[in-house]
């Protein structure tokens, strides 16, 4: 009778949710994938100012050390939507970005619990030990490096204008982003992205009409993030199936 009674109460203990210490790590911890928008606008010859969005996707693993949630990521994809201006980021660039790996700040374990991760400032197509940090002034600047191995200063954009057609931007780029998030499931997590740094310098171009720098500016309505958990392992099936995985 006594061993009956234990085994109905481990059964209720076993029936109830467990709380927040029990779950511990579990309930952040773990494979992710990620959407990151980041809302800009440009000054473009010709076509005047033109609002894009640059989409990156994302694998991002949060794990827990020492009590503190670890964040690390790389970049799967890129692209860049614009309603009048038609630009591709090509592979190569793509490849050149290194994995991350910098603190995520969580505050409790429930919908609406809060995250935020800072990544720092991220540098492309120049290394900034060399500029103290920086954009360089021209392609002659010292630090200017061909991060994406196709031959040309810095990294490549291409852009398609009309009657111009398509043109290559050789550019230097500096940013700096912080997600600002909120659970609004134990699988999802979304929010706003604080834009501290965008900066971009033309180094040159395919078309010498369009060698000069644009001036940027970041657009914080039409930026934002979606964290996903996934099983997802590859960028090629997080590519593939971004449009379900992301899907409300």
């Amino acid at each position: 009778m006594e061993r009956l009674r234990k085994l109905r109460a481990l059964a209720v203990l076993a029936a109830l949710p467990l709380c927040a210490s029990a779950r511990g790590a579990d309930v952040w911890e773990g494979r992710y994938a990620m959407e990151l928008r980041v809302g800009s606008i440009a000054r473009v010859p010709i076509m005047g100012a033109q609002r894009s969005v640059t989409r990156s996707l994302l694998l991002v693993e949060l794990e827990r050390r020492a009590g503190r949630l670890v964040q690390r990521q790389r970049v799967c994809g890129v692209d860049i939507n614009s309603p009048r201006l038609r630009m591709t980021v090509p592979a190569a660039f793509v490849r050149s970005l290194a994995p991350r790996e910098y603190p995520a700040e969580v505050r409790g374990d429930a919908p609406g619990a809060s995250y935020t991760a800072d990544s720092g400032v991220d540098h492309v197509g120049y290394d900034p030990r060399l500029t103290g940090g920086a954009l360089p002034r021209d392609a002659r600047s010292p630090g200017v490096v061909d991060s994406d191995g196709d031959g040309a200063p810095g990294a490549t954009v291409v852009a398609h204008f009309p009657v111009v057609g398509r043109v290559r931007f050789f550019v230097a780029q500096r940013a700096h982003v912080v997600l600002h998030g909120r659970r609004t499931s134990h699988d999802r997590v979304e929010g706003e992205v604080e834009v501290r740094l965008l900066e971009q310098r033309t180094l040159g171009a395919s078309n010498r009409m369009f060698a000069r720098t644009l001036p940027l500016r970041p657009d914080s309505a039409t930026s934002g993030f979606t964290m996903v958990r996934t099983e997802i392992a590859g960028c090629d099936a997080l590519i593939k199936n971004a449009r379900t995985i992301f899907a409300r």
